[in-house]
C-alpha cells in the first residue's frame, strides 16, 4: 500500500507539499499540486482518515439517526428514498455516512446518542426518526444536526419538512367540493410530529367545514401496508362506511386498497381512498393511487445542503428551516375531481 512518503518522492516534492495538495491548500503551484495528485491517482493512495482529520479537524463522515427497532424503519420508501439522495449529495463533498443502529439494547440504555456521536466522531447528525430524550442531549450541544419532518431548536440545526398540515387540510377540502361527505382518516404513528401535523390538517379541515368527525372512523395506520390493513378492518366492521378513507402514507393507502379489495369493496365507487408520498407504488397498484407528492428529491438535496453549511459554521447563529409545497396526484383511487377551487389549482395535477 502506497504511502505519502511514496507520493511525495516519485512527483519530486516533500511530503508537506503533497499534505497541502490533498487538502486544498491554496498556497501550491497549480502545476506542481497537478503532479501530485496524478501521481496521487497512480499510486492509488489513500490519506488515512486520522491523518487528515488532525490538518482538517474534520472526520468527513455525517451519522444518521432512525430509530427503527418497531415500524419499517429505513424500508420505508419516503425514508429510504430520501437519505438515497442526501447519500449521494454529501458523498460528492467527500463525506461518508454511518447509520446509528438502534436495535442492540444494551449498548443503547448504557450510551446515550450524544455519547454515541462524539464516540464515531462524526462531523453531523441527519435525524429522520421521533425526537426523545437521546435526540434532545443532542440537539444542546455543539455538534450540527437536521432534522428531516421534526423541527430543531439547536444554533447548528436545522429542518427540511414539507408542509403537512396544509397537505392535508387541502385534499380534505377539496374531496368535500367535489361531494364528497363521510371522512375517515388513518393517520401515522403520533409520537412522530409529521403524523400529527396531518392529524392537525384533518380536523382544521373537518372543523372549517362545520363537520365533526367520527371518532371510530380516525384509526392509526402506522405508516405501513399491515398498519393500513389493521384500519381497513377496522373500519369495514363498522355499520357505516365512509366515502373516503384519507391516509397519513401511500404504504397505509396501499394496505387499505388491498384490504378493501379483498372484502369485495369496489373502489373508488363505494370508499374511494388517498394516500401521502407519491412513493413508487402508488402508480404500480390498481386501481392507482391518488395521493399527495412530497417533493422527496428536494428534501435530500435541501437535507444534505444544509448539512454542509452548518458543518462549516452557520454565520446567522439560529436554527434554518425549510418548509416545501406538495402537490396532489389524482389518480383512479378516487372518483373524478372536475371541481378545484382556485386556492388549490396550482396545487394539483390529474394524472394521464
Amino acid at each position: 500500500m502506497a504511502t505519502i512518503k511514496d507520493v511525495a518522492k516519485r512527483a519530486g516534492v516533500s511530503v508537506s507539499a503533497v499534505s497541502r495538495a490533498l487538502n486544498g491548500y491554496s498556497d501550491i503551484n497549480a502545476d506542481t499540486k497537478a503532479r501530485i495528485l496524478q501521481v496521487v491517482e497512480e499510486l492509488r493512495y489513500f490519506p488515512k482518515a486520522s491523518a487528515r482529520h488532525l490538518v482538517t479537524q474534520k472526520s468527513f463522515t455525517i451519522g444518521v439517526h432512525y430509530p427503527s427497532i418497531s415500524g419499517p424503519g429505513l424500508r420505508q420508501p419516503f425514508i429510504a428514498h430520501v437519505l438515497d439522495v442526501f447519500k449521494n449529495y454529501v458523498g460528492m463533498q467527500g463525506y461518508d455516512v454511518i447509520i446509528f443502529c438502534s436495535t442492540s439494547m444494551p449498548f443503547i440504555q448504557k450510551y446515550d446518542l450524544a455519547d454515541r456521536v462524539r464516540y464515531r466522531d462524526v462531523d453531523g447528525v441527519l435525524l429522520l426518526g421521533p425526537p426523545d430524550e437521546s435526540i434532545d442531549l443532542l440537539v444542546a450541544s455543539e455538534i450540527p444536526v437536521v432534522g428531516v419532518d421534526f423541527a430543531t431548536t439547536s444554533s447548528r440545526g436545522g429542518s427540511v419538512n414539507s408542509d403537512n398540515r396544509r397537505a392535508i387540510h387541502e385534499v380534505v377540502l377539496m374531496l368535500h367540493a367535489n361531494g364528497y361527505s363521510r371522512f375517515a382518516f388513518a393517520h401515522g404513528p403520533l409520537d412522530l410530529p409529521v403524523s400529527r401535523e396531518r392529524l392537525q390538517g384533518f380536523y382544521g379541515a373537518m372543523a372549517m367545514m362545520g363537520m365533526q368527525p367520527k371518532p371510530e372512523w380516525v384509526v392509526d395506520g402506522d405508516f405501513t401496508v399491515e398498519g393500513g390493513v389493521r384500519a381497513c378492518e377496522r373500519i369495514l366492521s363498522l355499520p357505516e362506511y365512509p366515502d373516503v378513507i384519507v391516509c397519513s402514507a401511500d404504504g397505509t393507502a396501499i394496505g387499505v386498497l388491498q384490504t378493501l379489495q379483498k372484502a369485495g369493496v369496489k373502489v373508488p365507487d363505494i370508499i374511494s381512498v388517498t394516500g401521502f408520498d407519491d412513493i413508487d407504488g402508488a402508480s404500480f397498484v390498481y386501481p392507482q393511487l391518488t395521493t399527495i407528492r412530497q417533493d422527496k428529491d428536494e428534501i435530500g438535496r435541501l437535507a444534505a445542503q444544509m448539512m454542509l453549511q452548518l458543518i462549516e459554521g452557520n454565520p446567522l447563529g439560529v436554527p434554518m428551516y425549510y418548509t416545501l409545497p406538495t402537490r396532489l396526484i389524482v389518480r383512479g383511487s378516487t372518483r373524478p375531481l372536475p371541481v378545484i377551487p382556485s386556492l388549490l389549482a396550482r396545487d394539483i395535477q390529474q394524472a394521464q
